[in-house]
C-alpha cells in the first residue's frame, strides 16, 4: 500500500452507507445541488437572470416530489438548507450535505471549488445530514497537491462529524487546452478516479466513464475498468449525458460495477423551464425515477455482495 491510498473495510463501509441505500438495493439518490447552472437552465426574465428565490423555490417543489422515490437527496446551502433539515424532504430519505462552494463565472462551468467553512461537524448535525459531499474539479497534470489538500480536510470535516463523504471529480483538459479527443477525456475519467477515490472517501460520484452523445456501448467496458480502480462503492452523475442516454447508460454502468446514480439533470432538468414545472416534475421525473430505481435494484440483486478491494496496480498494467 502507498502514498495516500486507504484500504477499505467493506463491513465497515457498508454499515456507514447503509442509510443511503435503496430498500429495493444500491443507490438510487437525486442531486439537487446545482446553483450557477441551475441559474441559468430558468429563461431570462427581461434579459436578466432569475433571482436567488428562483432557485430556492424549484429545489422546494423538487424535493417535495421527488425524495420519495429515492434513498437520499443532495442539497446544497444556502438555497436549500439553512439552519435545519428541510421540510420539504421526505421522513424517510437521508440528507446529503454539499460541502463545497463552486467558482462558476456566469455562462460558464464551475472551474474550481473550495470547502465551505460553515459546513462544520456541528451544522452537519444540526440540519441532519446523513452524509457530505464534494466536488472537485480535475485536470491532467495541475493541482496535484491543492486537490489533495482539498479532498483530506473535507474528509476530516466528515469523520469528525461521523457521516459518510461522497467526492467527485469532474474532468476538464489542461488549463487553456481541449481534449485531444474522446478517448483522452475517458482516460481521464478513468485517471481521476485512480487518484480521487483512493484517499479516503467512503463513496465516488463518477462521470459516465465510457460514454458518448447517443451511445453508450463501451460504458460497461469502462465501468469494468472503473471498478478495477476505485476501492469503494461508486455511482454516477448524470453531468454531460443527453437525458434520453441516462437510463441505458446507468443499466450499462451498474453491469460493470456501479451500484447505482447520484444525478440530477437528466432527472429533472428539463422541467425548469416549463410552463407547468410541478406537473412536469410529477409526470416526467417520477417515471425516470422510477425506471432509474428498478435499473439499480435488478443490478443490485444480480450482482450480490461488493467484491473485495480492486486491484489498482493490475489495472495500471493493464493499461
Amino acid at each position: 500500500m502507498s502514498g495516500n491510498r486507504v484500504a477499505p473495510d467493506d463491513q465497515a463501509i457498508d454499515e456507514l452507507v447503509a442509510p443511503l441505500k435503496s430498500a429495493e438495493g444500491g443507490f438510487a439518490m437525486l442531486a439537487l445541488d446545482q446553483r450557477e447552472s441551475l441559474r441559468q437552465m430558468f429563461p431570462l426574465v427581461d434579459g436578466d437572470e432569475v433571482g436567488d428565490d428562483s432557485l430556492r423555490r424549484f429545489k422546494d417543489m423538487a424535493t417535495r416530489v421527488l425524495s420519495p422515490l429515492v434513498s437520499a437527496v443532495l442539497l446544497d446551502r444556502p438555497y436549500a438548507v439553512t439552519d435545519a433539515r428541510p421540510g420539504s424532504l421526505a421522513p424517510s430519505t437521508s440528507l446529503i450535505l454539499a460541502a463545497d462552494v463552486l467558482d462558476q463565472p456566469r455562462g460558464q462551468g464551475v472551474i474550481t471549488t473550495t470547502l465551505d467553512p460553515a459546513v462544520t461537524p456541528e451544522f452537519i448535525g444540526r440540519v441532519g445530514a446523513t452524509a457530505v459531499k464534494l466536488l472537485v474539479i480535475w485536470r491532467p497534470d495541475e493541482g496535484l497537491e491543492e486537490r489533495t489538500r482539498l479532498v483530506l480536510s473535507f474528509l476530516d470535516v466528515a469523520r469528525a462529524a461521523g457521516v459518510p463523504s461522497l467526492v467527485e471529480a469532474i474532468v476538464r483538459p489542461a488549463t487553456g487546452g481541449e481534449w485531444d479527443g474522446p478517448d483522452a477525456r475517458h482516460e481521464a475519467i478513468l485517471q481521476a478516479a485512480r487518484e480521487v477515490s483512493t484517499l479516503g472517501g467512503t463513496i465516488y460520484k463518477a462521470e459516465m466513464p465510457g460514454y458518448l452523445p447517443g451511445d453508450v456501448s463501451r460504458v460497461r467496458e469502462h465501468a469494468e475498468r472503473m471498478s478495477d480502480i476505485v476501492p469503494v462503492p461508486w455511482v454516477v452523475l448524470s453531468n454531460g449525458v443527453n437525458q434520453p442516454d441516462f437510463a441505458p447508460g446507468v443499466r450499462e454502468a451498474c453491469l460493470g460495477g456501479a451500484e447505482g446514480f447520484l444525478a440530477g439533470r437528466a432527472i429533472w432538468g428539463d422541467t425548469v423551464a416549463d410552463p407547468d414545472t410541478l406537473g412536469a416534475l410529477s409526470r416526467r421525473s417520477v417515471d425516470r425515477l422510477r425506471a432509474l430505481t428498478t435499473i439499480v435494484a435488478e443490478a443490485s440483486r444480480s450482482r450480490g455482495p461488493r467484491a473485495s478491494e480492486p486491484d489498482v496496480e493490475a489495472e495500471g498494467v493493464r493499461r
